[in-house]
């Protein structure tokens, strides 16, 4: 109680942000990390508030725990402040790789980034053909139903893959789509022993889709991009064919962007 009245003026905003910022200096200031009981009087707070905040942070991947229990922050606030840069490189670099991969492959392009839990495109070339796969940028979409969903579900901790499945339905938008989680995992495991994805007229009946990974600095996955035709002409063996330019476009747009694929 005293505590809270000793801090009351700087509460001119919302409380617990404040509490979780404090929680947020003290772990940054403290190097090699804390424990919950360490963190607690470090910063003033019960432990059942100090828990409900690391807890929220480390699910969203702002905190790591080491074995002896002790919290830290992660690399994901470095990633924050290089996003920006790295979203600015990745858009100036994209646009003439993927016009010559679409002159190869005359079929849609799409490229796109995991945004709040969804698939949002930033980038699209459609295919020069009559019948083709249409696409807008800024169109969202789910991920566990696209090839480029699974691509970015797929590099992240099965921790951070739940929180978003579990934040959102997984409708089925054909026969084919995966709609339970187990299944999912087990295709997304596929999905990283493959280094791509497949979306076999998941997200549409008459559709077919084949996605790789784009890397930022540290290996990190910022991004995918897709191949997708109709199923008149998408086979599974015309998809694979892609793989080559597909694999090759991806590793230019990763070294644009100081990446290494």
């Amino acid at each position: 109680v005293n505590w809270m009245k000793k801090s009351a003026p700087r509460f001119t905003g919302v409380r617990v942000i404040h509490k979780a910022v404090d929680v947020l200096e003290r772990l940054g200031a403290a190097g090699g990390g804390l424990t919950l009981a360490g963190l607690a009087g470090a910063v003033a707070m019960p432990k059942p508030t100090v828990y409900r905040i690391v807890a929220t942070l480390e699910a969203r991947g702002y905190l790591g725990r080491t074995p002896e229990g002790h919290y830290h922050l992660s690399r994901r606030f470095a990633d924050l402040q290089s996003g920006t840069a790295t979203a600015k490189q990745l858009a100036a670099a994209a646009r003439p790789e993927m016009e010559r991969l679409v002159e190869s492959c005359k079929e849609t392009l799409n490229l796109g980034v995991l945004d709040a839990g969804d698939v949002v495109v930033i980038e699209t070339i459609e295919s020069p053909q009559a019948v083709r796969m249409s696409s807008k940028i800024g169109n969202r979409r789910y991920p566990h139903s696209t090839a480029l969903g699974k691509v970015l579900l797929a590099a992240l901790p099965e921790k951070e893959i739940l929180r978003i499945l579990r934040g959102r339905s997984m409708p089925a938008f054909t026969p084919r789509t995966i709609t339970t989680e187990p299944a999912l995992l087990v295709e997304l495991e596929r999905v990283r022993q493959r280094g791509h994805a497949f979306d076999n007229c998941e997200n549409e009946t008459d559709g077919r889709c084949v996605a790789a990974p784009v890397f930022g600095p540290g290996r990190t996955v910022v991004a995918a991009l897709s191949v997708s035709g109709p199923l008149s002409r998408m086979t599974v063996a015309r998809a694979r064919s892609f793989l080559g330019p597909l694999f090759a476009t991806c590793k230019a747009l990763s070294a644009a962007i100081g990446g290494e694929a």
